[in-house]
């Protein structure tokens, strides 16, 4: 029962941690906590895994659904589900038990992403040793999810509607009212459900799954957001980590409440941690290897000046949107470029086409009928996104806040800026925002743990991973020279795939200070260039 006493603990502190200041202390279990441990031991189950439904996927693909309290706090009360899947260890008799994965988001469909990634990300040694365990998190996908629309069809037609920042006016009645639909429409329909849906709930549901699977101590990797699970599980649950890999990783005390007090009510999460600086260094590196590239491998080199010719693009949509294969406002030419810097090796090049072809029209020319259609998608998609990073965070709730300072943010980093400091607006309004959230102590994990992040990542910027490392303590930064988001989207790299692997098989940490090259940049460009 040392598992099940380990949530309880977390639970007694629920209100420790969000204060965070005395951190989880070590409580006598009373009455009333021996009839919630009770209540919890009947949540470790015996997993009934089965082979998947069609659409989700093919043998040997398994799945099965896990069944968890709304509320950690009642346990005794409602339930929910969570669908789980796994790819079995491929060597059963050098298996050393099961690798949880979070692959972030938020709200990624783990049942949807590892059936693709399993064998890209994941080397044969790593494969043969665990069994590949991924699931929904609470709220999203085939797990008890919240539906914030009647539709799919309203789902995406919302999600379609909303600008992703307004322009020109700062000010917009408009945007902020269609914001705020969004968290009417779930807590319309999800009522009971949106307030349990933070990471420290995630985090206490992934300490059941590890019981559920038998291992005893949890051995994890997390992609983006998923580094948030992680490090709020380490937090929880000290003694009950082996191995653990955060990839692509957030400053946790930054992305929670803001790492200067009050930072929180005057900055948006991505400005405070950011977002927008990281972002424009990415795309300086875009537009550096493209002009080495020459414009036979990269189309946006064509006549040269390459940051100028972005300055028109931006100036162009600002005064009217630029008509290209459809129509590409201010904001839209923005978040489409933002959104394919995360992946340079296969995203790139779709993006110099499309800036190419932003700048030709919008220069009078012939609209191309050929724009590349591998492009990373512009739209979250769907609510999941906002289910719990509203949950985790506090963030600014005046609209004049973010009004003010998309000006200034504007000017200081163009496009990127503006961009940045709205997207995250939903929170602004959000029913349930910060509602049992963690934030803090980060540095109580025995075991410990593996940071990696890419020196020029848009998403995850590496001061982030490196504030990230010393509030950890016990942490180690692996540095990939690099560009994107996460070991999923980044160059390859043999040098961090293998320190990678050796951690997570025989618990070897890569040395202090360990730098890892990439094997391959954009459009063919050798590394180093």
């Amino acid at each position: 029962m040392v598992g099940l006493a380990s949530v309880l603990a977390a639970i007694m502190s629920m209100t420790i941690g969000h204060a965070s200041t005395t951190g989880i202390t070590k409580v006598a279990l009373t009455a009333q906590q021996s009839a919630q441990q009770s209540a919890l031991s009947k949540y470790l189950v015996k997993l009934k895994w089965t082979a998947c439904p069609a659409s989700v996927a093919a043998a040997p693909f398994q799945c099965t659904t896990a069944p968890v309290p709304l509320n950690y706090a009642k346990p005794g009360g409602t339930r929910i589900g969570l669908a789980l899947i796994r790819l079995p260890a491929a060597m059963p008799k050098q298996r050393i038990g099961s690798l949880f994965i979070n692959f972030g988001g938020p709200g990624g469909a783990g049942t949807t992403i590892l059936p693709g990634r399993a064998t890209t990300v994941f080397s044969q040694a790593i494969r043969n040793h665990f069994d590949l365990v991924s699931w929904d998190t609470r709220g999203t996908g085939l797990s008890t999810a919240v539906r914030c629309f009647a539709t799919q069809a309203e789902d995406s037609g919302y999600f379609a509607l909303v600008p992703y920042f307004p322009y020109p006016a700062s000010t917009d009645a408009a945007f902020w009212s269609q914001n705020a639909e969004l968290g009417h429409d779930c807590e319309q329909r999800a009522a009971a459900l949106l307030p349990h849906l933070s990471s420290q709930d995630t985090a206490r549901d992934l300490d059941l799954l590890r019981q559920d699977v038998g291992d005893k101590k949890l051995t994890y990797m997390g992609f983006s957001y998923g580094t948030v699970i992680g490090a709020v599980y380490a937090n929880l649950f000290p003694g009950s980590v082996r191995s653990m890999v955060l990839d692509g990783t957030l400053d946790f005390k930054g992305n929670a409440i803001g790492d200067v007090a009050g930072q929180a009510q005057t900055l948006p999460v991505d400005v405070r941690n950011g977002v927008d600086v990281a972002a424009q260094g990415v795309f300086g590196r875009f537009l550096s290897l493209c002009a080495k590239a020459g414009s036979t491998q990269c189309a946006f080199a064509a006549g040269g000046n390459l940051l100028a010719k972005w300055q028109t693009i931006l100036t162009r949509s600002q005064a009217s949107p630029i008509q290209y294969n459809g129509t590409y406002s201010y904001s839209r030419v923005v978040a489409h470029t933002y959104y394919n810097l995360y992946q340079p090796i296969t995203e790139w090049p779709a993006l110099a086409t499309l800036l190419q072809g932003l700048y030709t029209a919008g220069a009078g020319a012939a609209v191309h009928a050929a724009l590349a259609q591998a492009l990373y998608p512009v739209s979250n998609g769907n609510e999941g996104y906002y289910l719990s990073q509203c949950a985790d965070i506090k963030v600014p709730t005046q609209e004049s806040v973010y009004d003010s300072l998309a000006v200034t943010e504007d000017a200081k980093v163009p496009g990127f800026g503006r961009f940045v400091t709205y997207d995250m607006a939903h929170c602004a309004t959000w029913p349930a925002l910060n509602t049992d959230a963690y934030d803090g102590p980060w540095n109580r994990s025995k075991a410990a743990i593996l940071v990696i992040n890419s020196r020029y990542d848009p998403a995850t910027p590496y001061q982030g991973a490196a504030a990230a490392v010393r509030e950890l303590g016990n942490a180690r930064l692996l540095t990939v020279n690099g560009d994107g988001h996460t070991s999923e989207y980044s160059e390859p790299s043999a040098c961090r795939d293998t320190a990678k692997q050796a951690y997570l098989i025989s618990l070897k940490l890569p040395p202090h200070g360990k730098v890892c090259a990439v094997d391959q940049l954009p459009w063919g460009l050798p590394s180093g260039s």
